[in-house]
């Protein structure tokens, strides 16, 4: 027999009673109102054992019967919506799932157990499964794909805290597993010597071995072919870590799997890509084509804003295996966002399913589009807004006004003061601010509290989403001078050059003459290395005849780029994983131990190569003097910004 909590404070009140309870001793017992009340009582005699029912009288209600069967009584748990689908998901995934056990484990009717199926069958089909109801319900599909599903399941009802200490008494969810998995990989985890991470990281990074584990016991396995090759690192620690196991029998694809997914939580993130081992050349370019067709359906260079390509990778990359299931404030905060950013929301919305070729909840949906929403308002480089102050004040207090206003808004490029008697040209403005109340601008007080400032953030991006804006003078775009460059900068440009090769048609005796034109004391192991890398990575970027080749070795002194173009076409697998002809290779290398303004430097080079489509044409040119001019502008901001 299962009662709720307010029912079984009924049963207890009752037989403590004796005998009758009134209306109003029931009311201060349950603390609800009448009408729900009548309603608890309803359920309560529906679902009595027999022998035992709910007498009315003058007096009051009491219980009847042999009152020893309420002793079976069980109190149901009560979940909210969101906590009852992911319990039910868990028992899907646990193959113990039944519309019976749906309705006994939760409470629930018939009708309500299959609503909440239609709504994990969404969240399943967003996730490439499928779930079938034909010969009992069960999840099919990738193997590796169910995995990433249990594991968001895992980390969105559990505490951070409950994952580290192992404590889970107060876990209602995790209460339908057996939490020995829990256990086993949390004991691994204290056992290992972990490099610095968050907690948050551990947390997750242990979930995927409890995943695996769990799923093992089930006798589901990761296919071979399936599982993307992961760096040395992820698999050291990896093997490492099961050595803690025992009686655990990891497969080599079981081993790839955990790592990869290590790469993409810890071992992989926040490096330049000449110093990842391991690089998705394939993902980094659906990255740039995201980039590139929502900054065409839009017209907004989104590009120029060179943080937006890593917060994107790596957002979409930790999405790929920790997807977004349910929320229960998904609707509103969905919601939102549109309303906020129509055009941007409908753009991604176009373009993220376009490009990855898979589905993508409304949720992730939504979270891309504030990636690209931040950039408008990160900096002036994506959508400069020229603006004015129309005011009275004097030069003190707009000029403090000015200076509040560039620091909230930096995508401000330039404010011009007009005094209020001034006749001018509107049209020459994105945005007209003032500080009197009675114009029909934008307002500005003079304190620039909270609730003024989310009046003029709503605006301003309705301006920047709406809008085509007018041009700011490009005379006002300058860089530092070369003479404030580090030393390594000023070498990279000297020993920048163009070399054409009479090239033999195969990519590996090409490798052997473009490194025979390097300064290089181990020429035979660096072109193997070379090699390796471009059989890992398939640099060779779609739509242009260029090829990078990157790496970085003991024999080579100090950081090289030069460019090389061939005699001779060369076919090669490109980075969208189809064959494509090069004319020209980039060749970007690097001594292992350098410091790190030289690596960030580095690595503001091969991502120009990578990510922007401005700077991948100028490289495709093979204008020599086109190209240094960029590689001059590349350094001298990079510099700026790593001083900063």
């Amino acid at each position: 027999m299962l009662v709720t909590s307010r029912e079984q404070k009924l049963i207890q009140a009752m037989i403590k009673a004796g005998g009758a309870l009134t209306v109003a001793e029931m009311l201060e017992v349950t603390g609800t109102s009448r009408r729900t009340l009548y309603r608890d009582l309803e359920k309560l005699q529906a679902s009595l054992p027999a022998g035992v029912n709910l007498r009315t009288s003058d007096a009051g209600y009491s219980l009847v019967g042999d009152l020893t069967e309420l002793s079976k009584a069980h109190e149901l748990v009560e979940f909210t919506l969101t906590e009852r689908l992911y319990g039910e998901l868990l028992l899907l995934i646990e193959n113990r799932a039944s519309i019976a056990a749906l309705t006994e484990n939760f409470g629930i009717s018939q009708p309500t157990a299959t609503s909440d199926l239609r709504a994990i069958e969404q969240a399943l089909a967003e996730n490439g499964l499928e779930l079938e109801r034909e010969r009992g319900l069960r999840i099919l599909g990738n193997e590796e794909n169910i995995r990433s599903v249990l594991a968001s399941n895992l980390h969105s009802v559990s505490k951070i805290s409950e994952l580290l200490t192992g404590n889970f008494a107060e876990n209602k969810i995790l209460s339908f597993l057996d939490l020995t998995a829990f256990f086993t990989a949390k004991s691994a985890f204290d056992q290992v010597n972990l490099p610095e991470m968050t907690d948050k990281t551990r947390a997750l990074m242990q979930i995927f071995l409890t995943t695996s584990l769990l799923r093992l016991a089930q006798d589901q396995f990761v296919s071979v072919e399936n599982v993307r090759r992961p760096s040395k690192q992820a698999l050291s620690f990896v093997q490492q870590l099961l050595t803690k196991l025992s009686n655990q029998n990891f497969s080599i694809a079981e081993i790839t799997y955990l790592a990869a997914v290590y790469d993409v939580l810890y071992f992989g993130f926040g490096r330049e890509v000449l110093f990842m081992e391991k690089f998705d050349s394939n993902f980094s370019y659906k990255i740039r084509q995201l980039i590139d067709e929502v900054s065409s359906q839009l017209s907004i260079e989104f590009s120029k804003d060179d943080r937006l390509y890593g917060l994107l990778y790596a957002h979409l990359k930790e999405t790929d295996v920790l997807p977004e299931l349910f929320s229960d404030k998904q609707n509103d905060f969905v919601k939102k966002i549109e309303a906020d950013n129509e055009k941007i929301f409908q753009a991604v919305k176009s373009v993220l399913p376009s490009v990855f070729a898979k589905k993508f909840s409304q949720m992730e949906i939504a979270f891309v589009t504030l990636h690209f929403v931040a950039t408008l308002e990160r900096s002036d480089l994506v959508l400069p807004l020229r603006a004015a102050l129309v005011t009275n004040r004097g030069l003190i207090s707009y000029e403090l006004l000015i200076s509040s206003l560039r620091k909230n808004f930096p995508f401000l490029k330039k404010i011009d003061i007009i005094q209020t008697s001034v006749n001018f040209d509107k049209t020459q403005y994105d945005a007209v601010f003032t500080t009197e109340k009675e114009l029909d601008y934008i307002y500005v007080n003079r304190t620039l509290e909270q609730k003024n400032l989310d009046e003029i953030r709503h605006k301003l991006r309705m301006i920047q989403q709406t809008s085509k804006p007018v041009s700011v003078d490009s005379g006002e775009k300058d860089f530092a001078n070369l003479n404030q460059l580090f030393s390594i900068g000023n070498g990279i440009l000297t020993d920048f050059k163009i070399t054409e090769i009479d090239n033999l048609t195969n990519l590996s005796d090409v490798v052997n003459q473009v490194v025979s034109c390097v300064n290089s004391s181990q020429p035979e192991k660096l072109a193997e290395l070379l090699k390796k890398r471009f059989d890992e990575t398939h640099l060779a970027i779609p739509e242009t005849q260029i090829a990078l080749l990157h790496g970085v070795h003991a024999s080579i002194e100090h950081p090289i780029f030069q460019i090389f173009d061939l005699t001779h076409e060369v076919e090669v697998l490109a980075m969208n994983r189809k064959m494509m002809k090069i004319k020209r290779v980039l060749l970007l290398l690097s001594p292992p131990d350098v410091a790190d303004y030289a690596a960030y430097l580095l690595g503001k080079i091969s991502s120009s190569i990578i990510e922007n489509k401005l700077y991948t044409t100028i490289y495709d040119s093979g204008n020599t003097a086109v190209i240094s001019e960029l590689l001059r502008q590349i350094i001298t901001t990079s510099i700026q910004k790593y001083g900063e």
